[in-house]
């Protein structure tokens, strides 16, 4: 197959392995610098995607994706809503702040009623002990998170006090929440930090212990993707069929934030590392351009135009960085692939033997190694424009 000369010259030059040992070192430092930046990148984005992931599985699994109190109590907005988003399920809830009191502990608890037949299904999942069914079958009865019961250092089938801050009455011992004996039915493990809060009853149960003038049931919306309840909730308030609508964002979306920007911030400080090997890449081309300058004259005499010399030196640099950045995607996948195998090989793990998460995206992939590409392409610019701009009548003339 016959190249065109400049691509052909620039192969040569990247391929030759005489002259200057230490421009070949600087070439083979700069390479290696991209190798383990877009490696290091690679490894870190699936680990923070894996982290992500769990975090919108286990917090998002409980709290509603998206919350509403429709303004017309009659209408048909729920098989609207599910024949034209993505929706899991939709189901009533109630939802208050209350207090626990155990025979050796008392704490602030996120108390759920919850429509038993029909229960979302991460919740389903995360019941650790008991049956959903028991709220149903037994009067106020409760599940509670499995840290919020190590708290209250309670049992099955034990009782404990819910008081309620609002709709509280005064007697002749002063003013007295509103309170109730519940049994402890079963135990949830979400995985989250909302197993030290969480406790979920039955709706009924909740409705009766809470003032009438809040009583008023919402409506628990899940969603396929609970990061596209933003959007989804925006659309809703729009359409004015809602007194209320409120996304998860209300309640975690600050810690979300968070996970968003060190995310961020970590693959711009790697960023960085692949920026700085890749404009190694402008000494080593440089150098190259200096120790090839009769050759570049002799070329310019010969006829070649400026794009083609141009070329020659784009192409050394750019093979430099796409090798790098090749080698380096290759293998942060396969690390990230058995990141975890390899974190116990050599005795790495996390602490209390927990595998880190890691979720890789091939868009992710793709745009890493367009990036470090595209620095390398900048870092070649200005040896490929010096070489362009030699005088071949000074060069010859002490040649």
């Amino acid at each position: 197959m016959h190249l065109p000369v400049s691509l052909y010259i620039g192969l040569r030059y990247s391929q030759s392995r005489k002259g200057n040992a230490f421009i070949s070192f600087i070439t083979l430092f700069s390479v290696t610098g991209i190798l383990l930046g877009v490696m290091a990148l690679t490894i870190v984005s699936s680990v923070m995607n894996g982290f992500e992931a769990e975090l919108k599985k286990r917090i998002l699994g409980v709290i509603p994706h998206i919350l509403l109190k429709p303004a017309a109590p009659d209408s048909d907005w729920q098989q609207h809503l599910q024949q034209q988003y993505p929706v899991l399920d939709v189901s009533r809830l109630l939802q208050t702040e209350a207090l626990i009191q155990s025979p050796r502990q008392m704490t602030a608890v996120m108390l759920q009623g919850v429509d038993v037949s029909a229960i979302p299904q991460f919740l389903q999942h995360s019941l650790l002990l008991g049956d959903w069914q028991s709220l149903d079958q037994q009067r106020y009865s409760i599940m509670l998170g499995r840290e919020l019961a190590k708290q209250l250092d309670v049992h099955l089938g034990q009782q404990i006090r819910v008081l309620l801050a609002q709709g509280g009455s005064y007697t002749p011992l002063g003013w007295m929440p509103r309170q109730r004996l519940f049994t402890v039915a079963g135990y949830l493990d979400t995985g989250s930090e909302l197993d030290s809060v969480i406790a979920i009853t039955a709706l009924d149960d909740l409705s009766r212990l809470l003032p009438v003038e809040q009583r008023e049931v919402s409506w628990r919306v899940s969603l396929e993707e609970p990061f596209q309840a933003p959007v989804l909730a925006a659309q809703l308030q729009q359409q004015g069929h809602f007194s209320l609508v409120q996304d998860w964002r209300q309640s975690h979306g600050k810690l979300f934030a968070a996970v968003a920007m060190e995310k961020a911030m970590m693959s711009l400080m790697l960023l960085l590392i692949v920026a700085v090997a890749a404009f190694n890449i402008v000494s080593a081309l440089v150098m190259m351009v200096t120790e090839k300058q009769a050759e570049v004259a002799i070329l310019k005499t010969q006829g070649m135009t400026d794009r083609a010399l141009f070329t020659v030196f784009a192409v050394q640099g750019f093979l430099n960085g796409l090798i790098g950045a090749l080698l380096g995607v290759v293998l942060g996948v396969l690390i990230s692939w058995q990141l975890n195998p390899l974190l116990a090989l050599f005795s790495l793990q996390v602490a209390g033997g927990i595998e880190l998460p890691v979720v890789m995206k091939l868009s992710q992939i793709l745009s890493i190694f367009a990036s470090a590409l595209g620095l390398t392409l900048l870092a070649v610019l200005y040896p490929a424009w010096r070489a362009v701009k030699l005088n071949p009548a000074e060069i010859l003339r002490d040649e």
